[in-house]
C-alpha cells in the first residue's frame, strides 16, 4: 500500500532531517469489532432498546475497541524484522496504537518515508514533515493510520500526515448604542432582539430549578477566548440580576490559558454569548468552562478529548493537534493532559471546522465560510472557490453529535404562535449568513436518522436533483445535519462592556445545550441517569420539537441551497425545542 500526504507551510523551506531527531511514532490499529460497538452505543442511546440508559465507562468503550490479537503480532513481527527491538515497543492505553520509540533515520528506512525539517519564518517553528510512507500490503487491513509525534523533550513535532491547522467559528455582532451613548433596552421587542426571558417564553423554559448535585454541563472554549466577570455582570444586571458576581468555574486543559489583557471582540464575543445565555437560563446550574490550550498554542477538540479519556491519547496527530509541553516562553511547561478531566453530562460547542479545510466561519448555509473562497473546487478539491462543490462542517457533520441550526422569527408575527423560519440574514456586500447544513462528504446516515432523512430526499427530489446536477453535492449516503435548530438573531450580548445585538448558530447551540442539561437535572433527581446521546431518542419522537417549514439556505451560488419543508430537513433539522415537551419524552423514558 502506498500513502501520499502533504502539507504546504506559508514562509516556510524545507532541508534535509536531522536523522537522530526522536519521534514517537503511533501505529493505529484496526479495531476488531466496530460495527458491534457502534451498535452497543446505539442500543443505550435507543428510547427502544432495554438497554437505554446503562452508560459504559471510558474502560469499557477501550476493551470493545481492543485490536485483535492476531493482528497485533503480525504488525510486531514486521517491525521485528524490520530491526525495531522490543524494548523501543509500546502500547497507548486500552491497546489500540504501537508506539515506537524512534528516530527519522529509523521511520525513513521502516516506512520507506521521505522527511524533511520544516522551518516556519513567521512563528519560528520547526517540525519534520515526513511526505508519504510505505506498509506491506498484507498489513493494509490491520493499521488504520502512521502518525509521527515529536519527542516531547525536544522543540520540534513530525507528522506522516499532514492538515491544515483549524480555525473557529465567529458569530456576528453590532453595537446597540445611541450616539450620546445612552441604551436601546427600554421596551425590548422579543420580535426584534433577543432576552433570557424571551427564550423562556418562545421555548416555554422554566426558572428556579433545584440543581441536582451531580449535574454538570460545560462549555468548550479555546486559549485567549475568555469571558469578562464585568461583562457577565453587567448582562446580568440588565436581565438576570440575582445572579449578578457568579461566574463559571474554568477547567484547563493543556495550560487552559485565559487572557483579559486585550479587550476585544476576537477574544471575548464568543465566550461572552455562550456563558451570558447558558448561565441566565440555567441558574441556579453550576457551568464549566472547559478552556483548552496555553498562550502559545490554541489546542483544540482533539485535546479535550484527550484529556477527557486517556484511551482518547495516541490518537492525537501532531499536524494538526497541538502537543506539549510548549517551548516557547509563555507556553504550558507539562506533558499534554491525558485522562486527567471528567467530561461535562452536556457540551456545548460554538465552533465550526469544515471537514475538507479548516477556514473560519460556520453560518453560512452549505459553504462553511463567508462568500467568496470556501466552497470546493471541483477540479482541485481545494476549499478556496467562489462557487463550486458544498463544504459541509465538522463537529456537526459527525453522526456522533447533536448538530444545532439557526432560526429566526416570522415578520409581523406575536410571540408565541407564529412559527420560526429558517436563519437567513443579508449582511450587505454579497455577504449572507443563514443556517449551516447539508451532508457529510465523509460520514455515512447513521441509522436513527435514515427514515427521516430518506422522507426529505423524497419530498426535495426536483430540487436536490438540480443541485446535484448543478455539481453543488453528491446525494450519496451521507450524514444529514443539523439535528435541530434554535433562534440564531438578535442575541442582546455585553461584550467589551458594550451592549451589542449577535447573530449566529453560536447562539443557538448553548441555547440547546441548556435545555438539556436541565432535562438532566429533572431526571437526575427522578433517580434515572442522564440522558447521554440524546439523537436516537429525538428522532424517534419527532414531535418533542416545534417543525420549520419555511426559510432556506444558500451559498456556493446556489440560492436557495436547501431548503426547510415539513418533517427533518437540511436546514432547521426536526424543529425547535419546546421544553416541556422534551422533558415529558426524556422522562417518560426508562
Amino acid at each position: 500500500m502506498f500513502t501520499y500526504l502533504s502539507e504546504k507551510v506559508t514562509g516556510s523551506f524545507r532541508d534535509q532531517a536531522g536523522r537522530s531527531t526522536r519521534l514517537h511514532i503511533h501505529i493505529a490499529l484496526a479495531h476488531s469489532d466496530t460495527e458491534g460497538a457502534v451498535g452497543a452505543l446505539l442500543k443505550i442511546s435507543d428510547p427502544h432498546s432495554e438497554e437505554y440508559g446503562r452508560h459504559w465507562t471510558a474502560q469499557e468503550v477501550a476493551e470493545a475497541f481492543v485490536p485483535s490479537t492476531a493482528h497485533v503480532l503480525l504488525v510486531k513481527e514486521w517491525l521485528y524484522g524490520s530491526g525495531v527491538t522490543t524494548d523501543r515497543l509500546s502500547f497507548s492505553h486500552g491497546g489500540g496504537y504501537i508506539v515506537i520509540d524512534s528516530t527519522v533515520e529509523e521511520a525513513m528506512r521502516v516506512f520507506d518515508a521521505t522527511c524533511s525539517r520544516l522551518n516556519d519564518r513567521i512563528s519560528d517553528e520547526t517540525w519534520i514533515d515526513c511526505d508519504h510512507y510505505r506498509i506491506p500490503e498484507s498489513l493494509s487491513s490491520f493499521i488504520d493510520y502512521i502518525i509521527a509525534l515529536k519527542e516531547p523533550t525536544r522543540g520540534l513535532s513530525a507528522g506522516i500526515s499532514g492538515r491544515t491547522r483549524h480555525k473557529s467559528a465567529k458569530p456576528k455582532a453590532r453595537s446597540l448604542q445611541r450616539r450620546n451613548g445612552t441604551s436601546l433596552l427600554s421596551n425590548i421587542d422579543c420580535r426584534e432582539c433577543t432576552t433570557p426571558s424571551c427564550l423562556r417564553e418562545l421555548y416555554r423554559i422554566p426558572q428556579g430549578i433545584k440543581p441536582h448535585p451531580n449535574n454538570s454541563f460545560g462549555i468548550f472554549e479555546i486559549a485567549w477566548a475568555t469571558w469578562l466577570p464585568e461583562d457577565l455582570d453587567l448582562f446580568f444586571s440588565k436581565f438576570e440580576p440575582q445572579i449578578v458576581g457568579t461566574y463559571p468555574s474554568i477547567q484547563r486543559i493543556d495550560g487552559g490559558y485565559t487572557q483579559t489583557s486585550f479587550n476585544i471582540s476576537p477574544f471575548n464575543l464568543e465566550p461572552d454569548l455562550d456563558f451570558e445565555y447558558a448561565m441566565a437560563l440555567t441558574n441556579p446550574l453550576p457551568i464549566t468552562n472547559i478552556q483548552v490550550g496555553d498562550k502559545v498554542l490554541g489546542g483544540d477538540i482533539n485535546n479535550m478529548l484527550a484529556a477527557f479519556d486517556k484511551y482518547y491519547c495516541g490518537a492525537l496527530d501532531s499536524s494538526i493537534d497541538p502537543t506539549f509541553p510548549t517551548s516557547q516562553p509563555g507556553g504550558y511547561n507539562k506533558t499534554t493532559d491525558c485522562g486527567t478531566v471528567t467530561p461535562p453530562m452536556v457540551l456545548s460547542i460554538s465552533y465550526s471546522y469544515p471537514e475538507a479545510s479548516f477556514p473560519p466561519d460556520g453560518d453560512t448555509g452549505p459553504q462553511s465560510g463567508p462568500e467568496p473562497g470556501t466552497c470546493i473546487n471541483e477540479t482541485t478539491g481545494a476549499p478556496n472557490a467562489t462557487t463550486g462543490k458544498f463544504n459541509p462542517q465538522w463537529p456537526s457533520s459527525c453522526p456522533w453529535v447533536t448538530s444545532v441550526g439557526g432560526t429566526q422569527r416570522t415578520p409581523n408575527s406575536n410571540l408565541t404562535s407564529a412559527p420560526e423560519t429558517a436563519f437567513h440574514l443579508d449582511l450587505g456586500h454579497g455577504r449572507v449568513l443563514t443556517s449551516g447544513g447539508g451532508f457529510s462528504n465523509v460520514f455515512l446516515t447513521p441509522g436513527y436518522q435514515r427514515a427521516s432523512v430518506s422522507t426529505y430526499k423524497q419530498r426535495e427530489r426536483a430540487h436536490l436533483g438540480q443541485l446535484q446536477d448543478s455539481g453543488y453535492f453528491n446525494d450519496g449516503e451521507g450524514r444529514g445535519f443539523p439535528d435541530v435548530a434554535a433562534l440564531a438573531t438578535g442575541y442582546l450580548t455585553v461584550i467589551d462592556g458594550t451592549m451589542q445585538t449577535v447573530h449566529g448558530t453560536s447562539a443557538a447551540a448553548p441555547v440547546f445545550a441548556s435545555l438539556v442539561a436541565m432535562v438532566n437535572n429533572e431526571r437526575l433527581r427522578a433517580s434515572k441517569q442522564p440522558v447521554g446521546f440524546v439523537n436516537p431518542a429525538l428522532y424517534a419522537h419527532a414531535g418533542a420539537l416545534k417543525d420549520v417549514v419555511t426559510g432556506a439556505s444558500r451559498g456556493c451560488g446556489a440560492d436557495p441551497a436547501f431548503r426547510a419543508v415539513e418533517g427533518w430537513d437540511a436546514v432547521t433539522g426536526l424543529g425547535t425545542p419546546d421544553y416541556e415537551r422534551l422533558r415529558r419524552v426524556f422522562m417518560d423514558l426508562p
